[in-house]
């Protein structure tokens, strides 16, 4: 059971770096660790692996024609059913939690869970070149949002990051359509589906650039961000999967999981850098 499980929730994909987006944004706006944190962390943590399990739901079908379908519903290691019952725990925790943190934040926590519903069901917005890409970019954004204004109001500082982690939100859509367009191109219309492999490719390699630059721009401008800059250059670390799969056909199934192994370690080092300073620093 717990395989099955842990693939449907997919934390390790996605969560980790959710999480970290949100820890990032209190770090970020000088908020103090109470036990409010842990507690939006809990409704990230929830509200996401929720986001998931209602997306492999809707795709079940889909999925099953493939050879080795990730979804566990798709090669029935799991039911529909139990899933179904995971995804009601999930949204019953993420509303708990939603119901003690702070009322300030309640429309984004709604927005939240507005995003991931209709990306899957009624809207379906998977399924619409374009706003595919805005979703997915709003998934990292509004976790960030909800931890930097958790502790402050909305600045520049805020609206930079917010707007990075939506670039590399729009990245991880199109690294999943196209890791997924052979499945995709008979039955869905998203952004990939429209504009092709090759342009896709060039798109994710442009957000990427676009992002770095941003960071690039903002450590110079920002006076105690320049310990960004050392960052940059890493920025390569994430584009190498992107140009393999360009030139290795078989390496487009695989090279998601390779960007989000390395963004997960990157960012993972910004924290503990950022984190390190913040605390060390004198007040």
């Amino acid at each position: 059971m717990y395989y099955p499980l842990k693939r449907l929730i997919r934390f390790e994909a996605y969560g980790i770096l959710f999480i970290i987006a949100g820890i990032f944004g209190v770090l970020l706006a000088a908020g103090r660790m109470d036990l409010t944190l842990p507690l939006l962390l809990l409704f990230i943590a929830a509200s996401s692996a929720f986001g998931f399990v209602i997306n492999d739901i809707s795709d079940m079908a889909l999925d099953a024609r493939s050879a080795k379908p990730r979804n566990p519903l798709a090669d029935g290691s799991m039911t529909c059913r139990t899933a179904k019952l995971v995804s009601a725990v999930l949204l019953a925790i993420s509303l708990i939690c939603m119901a003690f943190l702070p009322s300030s934040l309640l429309v984004v926590e709604l927005a939240v869970l507005f995003v991931f519903i209709t990306y899957s069901f009624w809207i379906e917005v998977k399924n619409i070149a374009g706003l595919d890409l805005i979703y997915h970019a709003l998934f990292p954004a509004l976790y960030g949002l909800l931890g930097y204004v958790l502790y402050h109001p909305l600045d520049l500082t805020g609206i930079v990051y917010i707007v990075l982690l939506g670039i590399f939100g729009a990245v991880g859509e199109l690294g999943n359509e196209i890791r997924d367009l052979e499945k995709d191109r008979t039955e869905r219309k998203n952004t990939v589906v429209i504009i092709g492999q090759r342009m896709a490719f060039f798109l994710t390699i442009a957000f990427m650039a676009c992002a770095f630059c941003i960071i690039a721009v903002f450590a110079l401008r920002e006076p105690g961000f320049l310990w960004l800059l050392p960052f940059v250059p890493f920025g390569l670390f994430l584009v190498h999967p992107v140009v393999k799969a360009m030139k290795e056909p078989e390496y487009s199934t695989r090279f998601v999981d390779a960007i989000n192994k390395r963004a997960i370690i990157l960012a993972a080092a910004m924290l503990v850098v950022y984190g390190f300073l913040r605390f060390t620093s004198p007040a």
